[in-house]
């Protein structure tokens, strides 16, 4: 049996990835473990001797094998970890002591089954069902396509995801939106604007998602040039981009309101809203309001909403919300189609009278 040996190159090479070393047929080989950090290193390499001695990929590996290795060198550096991580305390439940090659289509069936049941955690639609299972698929195809040789292509399971639920279409009203306004305000302790208002604002004026709002800081906030810029430099781009979002002539006076009740106003990396949610605080005030059917997501599609309704283009909807052009018209074409109108209008070509 080959003998196998974790170590650096010579110390000549400035890079500092360990490699794993061993002989074959008397030919020399070597992989890198890509990791500079001896303990990471040392976890990669323990991965890779239980396939190379055992026979690789999905004879041999759990689920919760892969999602370790996922969770941490890709997971853990996504937009969203929390919810990975909620994710998978469901799939562990079900999917995580059992071998990849043991996930068919008939186990997905039954995982679907117990979730949308209540027999596997609480009651859920099949649209929560589905990203769960998005979230296991994800995994899979990283652990195939990221180079650490976990599995293979071919072993990669298939399964259908369950059905896409309609998107939703709540949107708030003008009048809605007031009186949301109204019980955030008094939320206040003394003059200094409450952090739900905070929210309010950068989520009707800018159309971000919750998460960019609750991790923007004050050095993304140029007052000089009118731009919010959601994305941190040095955090991984992902699907869900954080677009930099000029800052409309309603949210500048308050957004300087904010920017003068700062508790640190030495400290550029402030948080503007700051804390880990909102969602009490929102679901609270929109009782208060007698206003239903409240979400950081209604917040974000009602800003789109209404760009859409009052005429803005589609494409410039997409740049503000980070969205394709594409899914931004499957969801708010419906919204203005005043766009449309000059093409309806050349149908009869003018031989068609109105009836008298």
């Amino acid at each position: 049996m080959p003998q196998y040996t974790l170590r650096r190159l010579d110390e000549r090479d400035k890079n500092g990835v360990y490699y794993i070393f061993w002989s074959e047929n008397r030919r020399s080989k070597r992989i890198s473990t890509r990791e500079r950090d001896l303990s990471a290193a040392q976890a990669f390499f323990a991965q890779w001797l239980l396939m190379e001695r055992e026979g690789a990929g999905a004879s041999t590996l759990t689920v919760t094998d892969l999602w370790k290795v996922y969770f941490e060198k890709h997971g853990a550096g996504t937009g969203n970890p929390t919810s990975l991580a909620n994710a998978w305390k469901n799939l562990s439940a079900f999917f995580g002591g059992r071998l990849v090659a043991e996930v068919t289509p008939a186990l997905v069936d039954e995982y679907v089954a117990k979730r949308t049941s209540g027999r596997l955690g609480r009651k859920v639609k099949e649209s929560s069902v589905r990203q769960e299972l998005s979230v296991l698929r994800a995994c899979f195809n990283w652990c195939a396509n990221s180079g650490r040789g976990l599995l293979r292509p071919a072993e990669v399971p298939r399964f259908d995801l369950p059905k896409a639920s309609p998107p939703r279409d709540r949107w708030l009203t003008t009048d809605e939106i007031r009186r949301l306004f109204d019980a955030a305000a008094k939320m206040r302790k003394g003059s200094r604007l409450s952090r739900l208002e905070r929210f309010l604002w950068l989520a009707l004026e800018t159309g971000a998602r919750k998460n960019a709002i609750l991790g923007l800081t004050w050095d993304r906030v140029d007052f000089d040039t009118g731009v919010i810029h959601y994305h941190r430099p040095g955090d991984r781009v992902t699907k869900k981009r954080k677009p930099s979002v000029p800052i409309s002539a309603a949210l500048e006076p308050v957004l300087r309101r904010m920017h003068a009740e700062r508790r640190r106003p030495n400290d550029p990396n402030e948080p503007v809203v700051g804390g880990s949610d909102v969602w009490r605080s929102l679901v609270a005030a929109a009782a208060k309001a007698g206003v239903p059917g409240v979400s950081p997501h209604v917040l974000r599609h009602t800003a789109a909403t209404h760009m859409a309704r009052r005429g803005v283009p589609l494409w410039k909807i997409a740049k503000v919300l980070g969205n394709t052009t594409a899914m931004v018209e499957q969801v708010y074409a419906k919204h203005c189609p005043d766009d449309l109108r000059e093409a309806v209008n050349t149908i009869s070509g003018g031989f068609l009278e109105a009836a008298e």
